[in-house]
């Protein structure tokens, strides 16, 4: 008997919206042809011409597909006489259902689209199972016009209703960005299966709406819908993202009680979820339990040690994935140069980056010039970092600058801060971000004219700061919280009871970066309600004693709520964990896992 699921739900401490969005996912991340698309008439022609004998129909395929390789680019806008009529053959709907599935499934996804518009154009119409590949194809090349153009053709050849027709284009709006009408073409949908549910749920995952896809997930559960292994890859990368741990381990028992197989794909998303969770000890039981593992499975584990502070074993990790005969690429040394960031290994950083190149053949991407930017200058080493970013291979963009100004602010370098922001500036105009880096620089120093220049610019050019955002799960319940001092009255007397507490143990506030020339007191009030410490504040009081408290933020964690954190964590003897955009810090004893390094 199948145990109800209880899934984690929102619930909001202050009404806010804040999970930061990252670049979209590698699956959604198409690119459209060079040439312009041509929308398709949503008229369903007459019948198309007549078969083509049994015997001869291979000889014509081919034919086809040769006339097809050699007018694909130059005939793609049209010309005047249609191409399949320059064939010389009859031909019918099925013969070109097999050439557009044929160059689907090969990934000539230009090719199946220009033959689907070429049927348009000599009156052959599609069958219901040519929509299907070809939808596949718009989608991927991300041809939205063209998608909306196919979907109302199939409407009026009344064969939109069809469950794989109407999944096809669930897929097809939401690798578009489009997910709202992916969401409406499922719901007017008058079958589904579970093929149906998983496209939308994935589509909300890859879509960042993390959130969403978990109650669809629920919805899916409730509606008695088979629970597939792509079902749970999508709710463990919604889980992975929200920190949703409860949920996650709850689809880990599903997944073990009712046998489903722990393939690659299943397996390396269950490591990615405990790792982006910061359960490192259950992210390596289920590595060592999975059978088939492959260069994904590996950088999932590698990046996770990475991201929790675990350094060395990522580096291990590494020597382990290569004495099993596996390639590294390119997300790999991105996970090793990130262990030698969080870690502070500026002599092993530059080893793996040199034999990224030397010994594998993979060229650095700005990612990895990233990560040795940051390595080098949070290590102080800025004349070499700065020779990096101005001899690198890539055209710097504004990560690197960023990168660049985080170090200088660490280091209260502002003669270089200033060069690097001038620059990011010329990127990124409108980037919040952008200001507030070099604002906290201009306050480490009390250079409060300068500061309110660049405010007056922001405010000139309509550029808001991006709320700080935390969020807390709770018995399968997560409640997010934003920076603010308009608080629960229980909320705000403990965190006037903890402040109170801590300074007995040497706590003060840090207000070096308050970003106003105000007076001291009103300094430290400008830090106490960090939306971190206000998520902090609401774990102790409802999370059972002895239990460790999670919290995701959506910014980096500045230093007075670091250091408030660790002595929490030595007062009231509880374990920390706190996912930051850059990387996790997990508190006990008065310590973090970072070594004060991030």
């Amino acid at each position: 008997m199948k145990r109800p699921l209880t899934l984690t739900t929102r619930a909001r401490g202050s009404p806010v919206r804040a999970y930061r969005s990252a670049s979209a996912s590698p699956e959604t991340r198409w690119q459209a042809p060079e040439r312009q698309s041509t929308a398709v008439s949503t008229n369903p022609p007459a019948a198309g011409a007549r078969a083509s004998p049994a015997p001869a129909r291979h000889a014509v395929q081919a034919s086809l597909m040769s006339l097809v390789e050699s007018h694909v680019r130059s005939d793609w806008r049209g010309s005047p006489s249609p191409l399949l009529l320059r064939l010389g053959e009859p031909i019918d709907s099925r013969l070109c259902r097999h050439v557009i599935r044929g160059y689907t499934s090969q990934g000539k996804h230009l090719h199946s689209v220009f033959v689907f518009i070429q049927m348009q154009r000599v009156g052959v119409r599609p069958d219901s199972f040519t929509f299907a590949p070809v939808l596949k194809s718009v989608a991927r090349l991300c041809l939205r016009e063209m998608g909306r153009s196919v979907h109302a053709y199939a409407a009026k050849a009344n064969v939109d209703g069809d469950v794989y027709v109407g999944t096809s284009l669930v897929n097809l709006y939401s690798g578009c960005m489009l997910i709202g009408d992916a969401h409406k073409v499922f719901d007017e949908m008058g079958e589904r299966n579970s093929v149906s549910w998983n496209a939308l749920i994935t589509g909300y995952t890859h879509n960042r709406k993390f959130a969403e896809a978990l109650d669809l997930f629920r919805e899916m559960q409730a509606d008695g819908v088979e629970l597939t292994e792509v079902t749970m890859v999508g709710a463990l990368s919604a889980c992975a993202h929200l920190g949703a741990l409860s949920l996650g381990k709850w689809i880990h028992e599903y997944i073990d009680c009712y046998g489903l197989c722990l393939n690659e794909f299943l397996g390396t998303a269950l490591v990615d979820m405990y790792a982006k969770c910061g359960a490192v000890m259950e992210m390596e039981k289920v590595f060592i339990t999975m059978r088939a593992k492959n260069v994904y499975t590996w950088n999932a584990l590698i990046s996770g040690f990475a991201m929790n502070g675990h350094g060395e074993a990522a580096l291990q990790a590494f020597s382990r994935m290569i004495m099993e005969n596996l390639k590294p690429d390119g997300v790999t040394f991105l996970g090793i140069l990130c262990a030698c960031c969080h870690e502070g290994l500026v002599d092993e950083g530059k080893k793996y980056f040199r034999i990224m190149k030397e010994e594998f053949g993979l060229r650095p991407g700005i990612e990895h010039y990233g990560c040795m930017v940051d390595l080098l200058g949070q290590a102080g080493l800025f004349s070499e970092a700065l020779h990096l970013v101005q001899n690198m291979d890539l055209k710097p963009d504004p990560i690197i600058w960023r990168t660049l100004l985080g170090a200088c602010r660490t280091h209260r370098n502002v003669p270089l801060g200033r060069y690097a922001a001038r620059k990011l500036l010329e990127l990124e105009p409108t980037n919040a971000e952008n200001y507030v880096l070099l604002s906290n620089i201009y306050a480490q120093d009390s250079m409060w004219d300068e500061i309110a220049q660049l405010r007056a610019v922001m405010n000139q050019r309509g550029i808001a700061k991006v709320a700080g955002c935390s969020s807390i799960e709770i018995g399968n319940v997560v409640y997010e919280f934003v920076a603010s001092d308009c608080l629960k009255p229980e909320v705000r007397d403990l965190l006037d009871d903890i402040r109170k507490e801590l300074k007995q143990m040497g706590y003060a506030a840090n207000t070096g970066l308050a970003l106003y020339d105000i007076e001291e007191e009103e300094k430290e009030s400008s830090v106490a309600f960090h939306s971190e410490k206000i998520a902090l504040a609401f774990g102790l009081m409802k999370s059972p004693p002895g239990s460790t408290i999670r919290i995701v933020k959506n910014l980096r964690v500045c230093q007075d709520c670091h250091v408030f954190f660790k002595l929490v964590s030595l007062v009231y003897k509880r374990k920390i964990s706190l996912r930051d955009r850059n990387q996790f810090h997990h508190f006990a004893g008065g310590s973090c896992s970072c070594r004060d390094h991030w």
